[in-house]
């Protein structure tokens, strides 16, 4: 009788870790954009955000815009610009490992990543989003026989916890509205 119940307790543990496992897996698809595997909208909405859309931490929050990525999906087609989101996405997460950087990255709408960046100051922050954008300029992205050069243009703003998502949100489109 011991016997049995040792081997029903060892099955036990091993169907709650698949369990475990799979509860992983399907939170990482759940939070991940199916395009870019950077984090999505929801991933915000659900991690870094109170329920009343306000910041659950501080950092500061980078808008990145793919430049004429308009353009290019007009002229081409989605799978070229999906092609393109990918290469800017990997980019960016290649440069910040690289630097070592604290950061999280998401595709919050077609063209547009948030970058959260921790443990740095203001200048800093500005420093490597230069040195990444101008690093960009040297990559090429290629479509058969069409070269596209990767710009972003970016805004850089602080936000500190219970501060309004939509605020910041605004105040850095604005940012990029006036680089432009």
């Amino acid at each position: 009788m011991h016997n049995e119940e040792e081997i029903m307790d060892k099955e036990c543990r091993l169907e709650l870790n698949e369990l475990k496992t799979d509860m992983n897996v399907l939170r990482k698809q759940l939070f991940t954009d199916d395009i870019t595997e950077t984090k999505n909208r929801l991933w915000v909405f659900k991690q870094k955000l109170y329920n009343n859309e306000t910041f659950n931490d501080f950092g500061f929050l980078v808008s990145l815009k793919i430049s004429d990525y308009d353009g290019i999906l007009k002229e081409y087609d989605s799978n070229v610009a999906n092609k393109l989101l990918k290469q800017v996405s990997n980019y960016i997460m290649h440069y910040m490992d690289e630097k070592s950087l604290r950061y999280e990255i998401v595709r919050y709408t077609e063209d547009n990543f948030l970058i959260f960046m921790h443990d740095l100051n203001e200048e800093e922050v500005e420093e490597q989003i230069i040195n990444m954008q101008n690093g960009m300029l040297n990559y090429k992205f290629k479509h058969r026989s069409r070269i596209f050069q990767l710009i972003c243009y970016s805004a850089v703003m602080q936000y500190i916890e219970n501060e309004s998502f939509s605020s910041v949100l605004d105040q850095l489109d604005e940012k990029l509205f006036q680089i432009q």
